[in-house]
């Protein structure tokens, strides 16, 4: 299975050994303790920014910058990977439902057009 996915210049992959430096960066920034077990992670322009244990979901993030889209990512690219994306899917799958109708009664000139930002570092 691939454990390395890049879009946009967001890289999600599993830290192996030579990632320790950066990793222990991210747990003083923190103030967390490291999660325990294998790790994944989420870099953008080749700095890691999230780390977030495959077993139990504990993460640590770099509190300087907005990373809880990258925080959320992480959590279904974890999720697809042990198997637990297709239950979750099925909620997702309810909730856009109640959105459109929600997009459709917006008012007037709202167009029901999500906004969408990129990620900007610092």
């Amino acid at each position: 299975m691939e454990t390395t996915i890049n879009t946009n210049g967001i890289t999600i992959r599993r830290l192996g050994p030579g990632d320790e430096t950066a990793i222990e960066r991210l747990v003083q920034l923190d103030s967390q303790n490291r999660p325990a077990g294998q790790l994944m992670g989420v870099e953008i322009e080749g700095r890691l920014l999230v780390a977030a244990s495959i077993e139990t979901g504990k993460s640590v993030a770099d509190p300087f910058f907005r990373t809880a889209e990258l925080r959320a990512l992480l959590e279904v690219r974890i999720a697809q990977m042990s198997g637990r994306g297709t239950r979750r899917h099925g909620r997702i799958g309810r909730r856009r439902s109640r959105s459109r109708g929600a997009l459709a009664s917006s008012p007037p000139g709202a167009g029901g057009k999500l906004l969408t930002l990129p990620v900007r570092l610092g």
